[in-house]
């Protein structure tokens, strides 16, 4: 089973690990499909299991192939779970951008701090791999369940940056620590005074108005859910289960 997190509630994580702010706007959504797109229609595919292929679109639902008859409840059922998924999916595209964003954000607020003391380098490769993160997630708008944002965006952008910040930040604290020099110790602890109150300027305001966003996300799936156990459908005698969201 995949366990998927809705991509805005990650961005807690972000934000968690450069201490910038935190908040409870998450919510839980698990599925056995991968979703994608084709033309209009909404693909959800799985290794096993009766139902490997569930197709949704214009109005019909499509399994393994063959068109399910539908009652009148049922089709209705079907469009509206096919409305919430057509406004669902641009909208997990929007905070996704804007909580990679305020995580590159909060990172290079951390490296630029660590500047002045050899992270030059650093700070480069953050900046240029956020524009080349931004670029790709417009090119190819990760979807909701098939683990886009967290093998494409969050473990690659920990794996790789926050080894390097936080090398920069013991280094350059034991670089000032073992100087001897009073003043460049108080300089030191003034800089990260202010990248603290920089971070929390630039990330926190940021972060709270993605939460109402995140929480519209998570009820549009709480909704997909409770359209799913309404459908009086059956497949090898077994329920339609495209995903189930926690309340």
């Amino acid at each position: 089973m995949k366990r998927v997190l809705l991509a805005a509630a990650l961005s807690v994580a972000f934000a968690g690990a450069a201490q910038a702010h935190d908040t409870h706007a998450s919510c839980d959504v698990r599925s056995d499909y991968d979703l994608r797109l084709h033309g209009k229609a909404f693909v959800f595919t799985r290794d096993d299991g009766p139902a490997r292929h569930v197709a949704i679109g214009g109005g019909r639902l499509f399994v393994d192939g063959k068109e399910v008859a539908l009652s009148l409840e049922d089709r209705a059922r079907v469009r509206r779970y096919e409305d919430e998924l057509n406004r669902l999916v641009p909208e997990v595209q929007q905070v996704v951008q804007e909580a990679t964003d305020i995580a590159f954000t909060a990172l290079i607020e951390v490296a630029r701090g660590f500047a002045q003391d050899g992270g030059h380098a650093a700070l480069a490769r953050l900046e240029a791999a956020r524009i080349r993160v931004s670029a790709d997630l417009a090119a190819r708008p990760p979807l909701v369940f098939n683990g886009d944002v967290g093998d494409r965006v969050i473990e690659p952008l920990l794996a790789e940056f926050v080894p390097v910040v936080a090398g920069s930040a013991v280094s350059s604290t034991l670089a000032v620590a073992f100087s001897g020099d009073q003043a460049r110790a108080r300089d030191f602890e003034k800089r990260m005074d202010r990248m603290g109150d920089e971070i929390e300027r630039k990330v926190e305001r940021r972060a709270e108005a993605l939460e109402p966003l995140v929480e519209r996300l998570c009820e549009r799936t709480r909704a997909l859910d409770r359209l799913e156990q309404g459908l009086a459908v059956r497949v090898d005698g077994e329920p339609i289960d495209l995903l189930r969201a926690s309340r």
